[in-house]
C-alpha cells in the first residue's frame, strides 16, 4: 500500500501597503466625510417633526421618520416651479451644447486668419468674473424687452461657452483627420462633416459637458434673481431662497424642499455617469 502524501504550498509573503497610500486614503475618506454630511443633515432633517429639527446633540435618524413633509414640501414648491426649473436648464444644456460642439469643431479643424490667436482671446474670457458683465447684460436684456422672459433668462447663459469650446476643441483634435479628408472627397461641405461625423463621434464629450452645464444652470439663482419679477417664472432656486426667509421655525420642511429640488439633477447624474467619466478622460476614441 503507497504511503499518503501531502503538498505543503509554499506562504506567500504578506503584502505590505505602503505608508503614503495610507495616509492618502485617510486624508481622502476625512475629506469625504466633510462634503457628505450637509447632504446626510439635509436628509436627516428632512424626515424629523417638528420637535426633533433644533434638538441637542441632533439625532441623526429620527424617531419617527416623517414621510409626510415630503407632500407638504411638494405642494409649496408648486409644479410650475419645476417646470420652470426644467425650461431653463435644458434650454441652456441644448443651446450652449450646439454653440460650443460648433465653436469647438471650428477651431479644432477648420483654417481660417488668426485662429489660434482668437482662441486664446475667447480662452481669456473665463477670467472675467460673472458681476463684472452682470450689470451690461442686464442693460442689454432690459433694451431689448426681455425683462421677466424666458429669453431673458436663457440668451445671456448662452454666451458663457468658453469652456466647452474648449473641451470639444481637445476633443475633436483626437479624431483622425483621415476621416474629415475622406468625408470632403466625398463631397461633404464642413456643416455636413460637424454634423454627421465629429457630433455623433462626441457622444462622451457632450454627455460630460450636459451634466456639468445642467448642474450650474439647475443650481443658478443671482441672474434669475434679476431677470424674474413675477412669480409665474420663478425657477426653483428662488422659490426656495423665499421660503428660506419665510420658514424659520419649519426647517424640517424646507429641507425637504431642497431634497425634491435635487432629486432632477442626481438622477441626470446618475443615468449618465459612465459618460462623464469617458468625457473628462477624453478617451472615448483614442487608441
Amino acid at each position: 500500500m503507497a504511503a499518503a502524501t501531502s503538498v505543503v504550498m509554499p506562504r506567500r509573503p504578506a503584502r505590505r501597503i505602503p505608508w503614503n497610500s495610507i495616509l492618502i486614503y485617510a486624508a481622502l475618506i476625512f475629506g469625504a466625510f466633510f462634503m457628505v454630511m450637509p447632504f446626510l443633515y439635509m436628509l436627516s432633517t428632512s424626515l424629523k417633526p417638528q420637535n426633533q429639527v433644533f434638538m441637542y446633540p441632533p439625532r441623526w435618524i429620527p424617531n419617527p421618520i416623517v414621510w409626510a413633509n415630503y407632500p407638504t414640501a411638494a405642494v409649496r414648491l408648486t409644479l410650475m416651479a419645476f417646470l420652470n426649473s426644467v425650461i431653463f436648464t435644458g434650454a441652456i444644456v441644448i443651446g450652449q451644447g450646439l454653440i460650443t460642439t460648433m465653436g469647438g469643431f471650428a477651431f479644432a479643424r477648420l483654417k481660417f486668419p488668426f485662429k489660434n490667436a482668437i482662441f486664446l482671446c475667447y480662452l481669456g474670457t473665463m477670467m472675467i468674473p460673472f458681476v463684472v458683465t452682470m450689470i451690461p447684460t442686464f442693460v442689454i436684456v432690459a433694451r431689448l424687452g426681455w425683462q421677466d422672459t424666458y429669453q431673458g433668462l436663457i440668451v445671456p447663459i448662452l454666451a458663457h461657452g468658453a469652456f466647452g469650446t474648449f473641451l470639444f476643441r481637445q476633443f475633436f483634435m483626437t479624431i483622425p483627420d483621415e476621416i474629415g479628408d475622406a468625408a470632403t472627397v466625398d463631397g461633404a461641405n464642413p456643416f455636413d462633416i460637424y454634423w454627421r461625423i465629429y457630433l455623433p463621434l462626441s457622444k462622451p464629450a457632450m454627455t460630460a459637458y450636459g451634466v456639468i452645464t445642467a448642474l450650474s444652470a439647475w443650481n443658478m439663482y443671482i441672474w434669475p434673481l434679476i431677470v424674474v419679477q413675477t412669480k409665474e417664472l420663478r425657477p426653483l432656486t428662488l422659490v426656495i431662497a423665499q421660503f428660506a426667509s419665510q420658514m424659520n421655525s419649519e426647517l424640517h420642511i424646507l429641507m425637504a424642499c431642497v431634497t425634491l429640488s435635487l432629486l432632477p439633477i442626481f438622477l441626470l447624474y446618475v443615468i449618465g455617469q459612465r459618460f462623464f467619466v469617458e468625457g473628462v478622460t477624453m478617451s472615448g476614441i483614442k487608441g
